[in-house]
C-alpha cells in the first residue's frame, strides 16, 4: 500500500525528530560539567584553584582567554616536554612555581576538553570552583586531635599501609627530633590552605611523591577527620604561617646543643686515643732503629 506524505507531514516529522534528539541528548550534556568537576577535584585541585588564587600551581581562572585549547591539551598531558621545547609560557610557569614540577597527566582529550569547558564557564560567570566532595565524613569530636597526632607521628598505623606523615613532613611539637624535610613543614598548613582545599588534598593527594605513596593506599574517612583535626589544632597553636626558610629565624633547642657538644667531646677523645697509640708505635720504631 502506498502512502502519500505531504510536505506538511514531512516537516512535522522532521521537527519531532529534531526535538527528540535534543531532549534525549540533554541529560548527557548536563552531566558533563559534573564529570569535569569530579576529574578536576581528584586530579588537579591539590595544586590548582579556579578563582581562588595560586597554590602549588597557578590559578586557572581566565586561562582559556590566554591560551588556545590545543596548547592547553599539550601542556596538561606533558608540561615538562613543552618546557623543554623552549615554550616561553611554560618556561615562565616553571620558573615562577619552582621547585614544583607539574607531572604528566594521563587524561583523554575528552576529559581535558570538559575541564577546559568548565574553567571557561566559571571564568565567564566570575565564579570560583568549589569541590563537591571536599568535606569531612563527620564533625570533629573530642579525642580526634590526639588520634590525628598518633597517625601523623606513626604511633598509630594507617589502615591502608601508607607511610606516616612525619616521614616527610614536620609539625611544630610533633617530636623531639622533628619530622622529615622531604615535604613542606605543615605547622600552619591550615592557614595556607582553606578547609576544603586541605580536605581535598587528604582525600586525593596529587603531589608526585604523595601520589606514589597513597595512590594505592588511600586514607580512609576516619583518618582524614583525625588528621584534619590535628592540623586544625596546629592552626590554633600557630595562627600565623611561618616565614620562608630564607628569612626564618632558626630556633636551636638547648638539649640539641648539649647532645652535639657531648658527641664532639667523645669524637675528640677517640681521636686522641687513636693518635696516642700511633705515636707510641712511632717512638718504639725509632728506638728499635737506633739500637
Amino acid at each position: 500500500m502506498k502512502l502519500d506524505i505531504t510536505p506538511e507531514v514531512l516537516t512535522m516529522r522532521l521537527i519531532c525528530t529534531a526535538a527528540a534528539a535534543v531532549l534525549f541528548s540533554a541529560p548527557a550534556f548536563a552531566q558533563q560539567p559534573s564529570a569535569a568537576a569530579g576529574v578536576f577535584e581528584k586530579r588537579c585541585y591539590s595544586c590548582h584553584n579556579i578563582g581562588g588564587g595560586d597554590k602549588k600551581g597557578p590559578d586557572l581562572k581566565g586561562v582559556t582567554t590566554r591560551q588556545s585549547t590545543e596548547w592547553l591539551r599539550e601542556f596538561i598531558k606533558a608540561p615538562a616536554a613543552v618546557n623543554r621545547k623552549g615554550d616561553s609560557v611554560a618556561t615562565g610557569l616553571f620558573k615562577k612555581f619552582a621547585p614544583e614540577v607539574m607531572p604528566d597527566q594521563d587524561l583523554a582529550d575528552e576529559q581535558i576538553d570538559a575541564i577546559i569547558g568548565m574553567i571557561d564557564g566559571l571564568t565567564k560567570k566570575n565564579e570560583a570552583f568549589v569541590p563537591a566532595g571536599a568535606k569531612l565524613n563527620r564533625p570533629i569530636a573530642p579525642g580526634d586531635v590526639e588520634a590525628g597526632y598518633q597517625l601523623f607521628t606513626g604511633r598509630a598505623a594507617l589502615s591502608g599501609g601508607g607511610s606516616a606523615c612525619i616521614s616527610c613532613h614536620n609539625v611544630s611539637g610533633s617530636g623531639r627530633l622533628g619530622g622529615g624535610t622531604l615535604g613542606p613543614d605543615l605547622s600552619a598548613v591550615n592557614v595556607r590552605y582553606k578547609d576544603p582545599e586541605l580536605i581535598s588534598i587528604l582525600q586525593n593527594p596529587n603531589f608526585p611523591t604523595m601520589k606514589s605513596i597513597f595512590g594505592t593506599r588511600p586514607l580512609n574517612d576516619e583518618e582524614i577527620v583525625k588528621l584534619f583535626a590535628y592540623f586544625q589544632n596546629a592552626k590554633l597553636v600557630a595562627p600565623i604561617a611561618p616565614a620562608p626558610a630564607a628569612s626564618a629565624a632558626v630556633r636551636i633547642e638547648p638539649w640539641f646543643v648539649a647532645l652535639g657538644f657531648a658527641a664532639l667531646l667523645m669524637s675528640l677523645a677517640l681521636m686522641n686515643r687513636a693518635w696516642k697509640g700511633r705515636l707510641r708505635g712511632v717512638r718504639e720504631e725509632l728506638v728499635r732503629r737506633n739500637q
